[in-house]
């Protein structure tokens, strides 16, 4: 239960977070990891329904979030990710939306509620921000990717349930590179699935 740190050759160079505790900078179920653009990094827990902030070097700075289903309230909070603006973009997993925040906390908007339908969420995981400041939700329950506008307008929705070429079974994470491309962690099919920007199978 903690942060480690390597660099690209696999050299370990250390690790914070004194686990298994509710105090400043421990950890009891730590999710997912996202830097602002001052490389402060931001951390989920999903047990202690909160989000911890430290420095570059492991040092505690702050933390935020409580548990509810109310606005800026969170439930098994999961994937992060930060916009352009440094606003952060927040999977509250068990309430079934994403939820925006300023860096600080400050809570700035949600969109998503439970169900199937386009727009709406079951559960979900990781997500990213594109270049085009597009926000991509893996949508763990429903086995697909959806993408919303920066203000959660609901944009389009890849894959179905399935094994097959762009079908998806609980789908954890998702990245988009430089020119769009989406990337997959397709979790139960225990692969990494390429989609064009348009969401095609590549």
């Amino acid at each position: 239960v903690r942060v480690g740190i390597c660099n690209l050759n696999e050299e370990y160079l250390g690790e914070f977070g004194s686990g298994d505790g509710d105090g400043d900078g421990q950890f009891m179920l730590a999710v997912a990891l996202a830097f602002d653009s001052q490389d402060r990094l931001y951390v989920t827990d999903e047990y202690l329904h909160r989000i911890s902030v430290f420095d570059s070097s492991g040092k505690f700075l702050s933390k935020w979030g409580v548990y509810g289903d109310g606005d800026g309230q969170l439930n098994r909070p999961s994937g992060m990710a930060f916009d352009g603006g440094d606003n952060l973009y927040v999977s509250d997993t068990h309430n079934n939306r994403i939820q925006k925040f300023t860096k600080n906390g400050r809570f700035l908007a949600s969109f998503g509620s439970e169900g199937d339908g386009d727009g709406q969420l079951k559960l979900p995981w990781g997500l990213t921000v594109g270049d085009g400041e597009d926000v991509y939700v893996a949508d763990w329950g429903n086995d697909r990717i959806q993408k919303f506008s920066p203000d959660g307008q609901f944009l389009a929705s890849y894959g179905s349930s399935g094994r097959g070429d762009g079908q998806f079974n609980r789908p954890a994470g998702v990245a988009v590179d430089d020119d769009g491309y989406i990337y997959v962690a397709d979790w139960g099919n225990e692969r990494v699935q390429v989609l064009d920007p348009d969401g095609g199978f590549v």
